[in-house]
């Protein structure tokens, strides 16, 4: 899995339980004994739990894993270039012409282009390189059971259940990462459970070795989640001179031929697509880095993964692995990640001023551009919500 991006988790469509308060006190025997309880409420029988759980202990590893927190948020330039990477490239395009009937087939089924399944899946697993090897029952029900994430990771530890009920599989074959994320496009338990499928037809879905049921699975679950065919979901672009940098965000939504009429158009200078989709335009390196116009589907990737730059990673991978061009525009050289204390005092600085309203919570997320947006329109510094060392200084000399 892409050590780079975010932990790869779905919401659960049910919540289990608040959430046991022994859970909280590490009475783990207990708490999986609950566990148990609501497994076979949805009808896993009480052998397969008691199976799966027989012997297991917390895994230490795993809880160290949860407990440290990234110190230093990735830059757009250090992220897109260590995921999207020549080697990744060009092992994609080999990789899509090997499986091309199958992808050809599945774009037919579920409309998604083969490009972008194998973008995921050389981002998650390395195309199936490294798929982890925690024994996930383990995983998530310590997670469950030894941490405050006990109802979404109860249920993650539910759905395991079912899955070795239904897949007749052992808990020693059912392996992913340190966080319950298994197989080659690294699906949760609850994602395996809802949108798995059984594509070679053998009575069982194995998306650790059967690449027709990865890649259907992969498929299933973005047509789910709102991947439609037609545009991509993201484009580099061009800004015309004197573009609104206040425009440049998420929230700023306009049909695709609105952009155009803006002044926009695609790297290379060919004009955006005719159309009445709500787009947006992002500036994820500032105005000094590229801009990208996302389309709908990139709502879609958001829903796999909940960071832009990950999204965005999947979009620039795609479209390389198709044959198109990679990014024109090159990342700022002088751009440094923020540390999550710094991010923090940021925070707190824009609350002094009345900018900011959201938690405290050290990650560079949307409200906290927008706020900083607002103290670089207020003190005349470009509005583009990205904390350039300048935005931060300044920021910093305010008594």
């Amino acid at each position: 899995m892409n050590p780079f991006s975010r932990i790869t988790i779905f919401a659960a469509t049910t919540a289990l339980l608040a959430g046991p308060a022994f859970a909280q006190s590490g009475d783990y025997r207990d708490c999986l004994q609950t566990i148990k309880t609501e497994a076979m409420r949805q009808g896993v029988p009480g052998g397969i739990a008691d199976k799966a759980f027989q012997g297991l202990t917390p895994d230490q590893k795993v809880i160290d894993l949860d407990s440290r927190q990234p110190e230093f948020s990735l830059t757009y330039g250090k992220y897109v270039g260590n995921t999207v990477t020549a080697d990744r490239i060009v092992k994609g395009q080999q990789r899509m012409a090997q499986h091309r009937a199958l992808l050809d087939a599945l774009q037919a089924e579920y409309g998604i282009p083969p490009q972008y399944i194998m973008a995921f899946w050389g981002i998650e697993t390395n195309y199936g390189s490294f798929m982890g090897d925690f024994r996930v029952v383990r995983s998530v029900s310590t997670l469950a059971c030894m941490t405050k994430r006990t109802a979404f990771f109860s249920n993650e530890t539910v759905q395991a259940l079912r899955i070795l009920n239904m897949n007749h599989m052992t808990s020693g074959e059912m392996r992913g990462s340190w966080a319950g994320a298994m197989g080659n496009m690294q699906f949760m338990p609850s994602t395996f459970t809802k949108w798995a499928v059984d594509r070679d037809g053998n009575g069982k879905i194995d998306i650790w070795n059967s690449l027709p049921d990865a890649f259907a699975s992969a498929a299933n679950f973005l047509r789910g989640i709102g991947f439609k065919p037609g545009l991509p979901s993201s484009e580099e672009v061009v800004l015309p001179n004197g573009f609104p940098l206040d425009q440049a965000d998420s929230s700023v939504e306009k049909p695709v031929r609105a952009w155009a009429a803006m002044g926009i158009k695609k790297a290379g200078g060919a004009a955006l697509p005719a159309v009445d989709d709500a787009a947006s335009i992002l500036l994820p390196a500032g105005f000094r880095g590229p801009a990208f116009i996302i389309y709908p589907n990139f709502k879609a990737v958001m829903n796999w993964n909940r960071s832009t730059l990950y999204a965005l990673s999947v979009g620039i991978l795609a479209r390389q692995i198709a044959g198109g061009p990679g990014v024109m525009q090159a990342a700022p050289s002088d751009d440094e990640p923020l540390s999550r204390s710094t991010v923090i005092d940021i925070q707190d600085r824009l609350a002094k001023l009345g900018l900011y309203k959201d938690d405290t919570d050290g990650l560079l997320g949307p409200k906290t551009r927008s706020a900083l947006r607002l103290f670089q329109q207020q003190t005349g510094l470009p509005a583009d919500g990205h904390p350039t060392a300048e935005s931060v200084r300044r920021l910093q000399s305010v008594r």
